[in-house]
């Protein structure tokens, strides 16, 4: 209901003949055209989101934002050791695992050893990540394919490293056959999880696009597929190559003579806690390497998503 005491206002179309009827306005919509500060100001209305014209943020570098929490957990850690919240002998104070690190890398044990395992990793995941890729792309595009592969690769998927490392023993042997096949299979499937699921993400005007063009199986593979789903490849190129350092813990246990496992059973035997302390950082640095890496590779493959 209007206000009973409202007039409507009546104005004459600008440019009107002489006794055109005048157009009638609402009382309300008159208000807020007469009555209104910016109407009388004659200025248009405008809002600013956020108030950003008269606040200015601070502005912090990535970096340094990424690294504060992990520099509050070590400040924690150090604080906890000298103020002997725990025993020194099981979780040792930050300064004294660095000076173990610097001890280890003097004497050569842990670069040998971190080498060998590297190339371990690096090994499985690149052949786990090209067979991953390849099964998806298949099962992705091609229904019989699926039907004769997912079911089984699904039960993979759930069987746990430290079921199966006695089998591969039995199988293979204790040489790196079975060390790298534990690895290859932790990172084929998931990059196959994300491979499959991008590549149905993909367009299907674009493949008939590239059809009608005249594209053969593989050029549309390369051109359209691949490219359409290289953000889900991307994400499994990440859980891959983090699952390879999992992987290569597992598979470093199967008569490791060299390797960051070795080190981990002797430290293990000693009760050598800095040592051990000293892995599970280097573990930590390799998996955060990686994730950069490919990230980086991520942000210049997919600079036309902005962000």
């Amino acid at each position: 209901m209007g206000d009973p005491g409202a007039v409507a206002t009546v104005t004459q179309p600008k440019g009107a003949a002489p006794g055109t009827p005048p157009a009638a306005v609402p009382a309300a919509d008159a208000r807020a055209a007469v009555g209104s500060p910016a109407a009388a100001r004659g200025r248009r209305v405008t809002f600013s989101a956020g108030g950003a014209d008269r606040r200015r943020r601070l502005w912090v570098p990535s970096l340094v934002r990424r690294a504060i929490v992990p520099i509050l957990l070590v400040g924690l850690w150090q604080l906890g050791s000298s103020s002997s919240w725990w025993s020194t002998e099981v979780l040792p104070a930050p300064w004294d695992v660095a000076r173990e690190f610097v001890t280890l890398c003097n004497n050569g044990q842990l670069p040998s050893n971190l080498w060998v395992s590297v190339r371990r990793a690096l090994t499985g995941a690149a052949i786990g990540i090209a067979v991953g890729l390849s099964l998806g792309v298949a099962v992705g595009l091609w229904r019989p394919v699926e039907e004769a592969l997912d079911a089984t690769l699904q039960m993979l998927r759930t069987i746990p490293f430290l079921v199966i490392l006695p089998l591969f023993i039995l199988w293979f042997g204790v040489d790196e056959t079975p060390k790298i096949l534990i690895i290859t299979i932790g990172t084929a499937l998931p990059m196959y999880i994300n491979t499959m699921s991008g590549v149905r993400t993909v367009d299907p005007r674009l493949l008939e696009m590239g059809r009608q063009f005249g594209l053969n199986r593989l050029r549309l593979i390369a051109t359209v597929v691949l490219p359409g789903a290289m953000p889900s490849i991307l994400t499994g190129v990440r859980y891959s190559l983090g699952l390879s350092w999992l992987a290569l813990v597992v598979a470093e246990q199967i008569n490791a003579q060299k390797g960051l496992g070795l080190l981990i059973y002797n430290a293990q035997s000693l009760f050598q806690t800095k040592i051990l302390m000293v892995v599970v950082v280097v573990y930590a640095a390799l998996g955060l390497i990686t994730d950069v890496i490919v990230r980086v590779a991520e942000h210049r493959l997919l600079a036309w998503r902005g962000r």
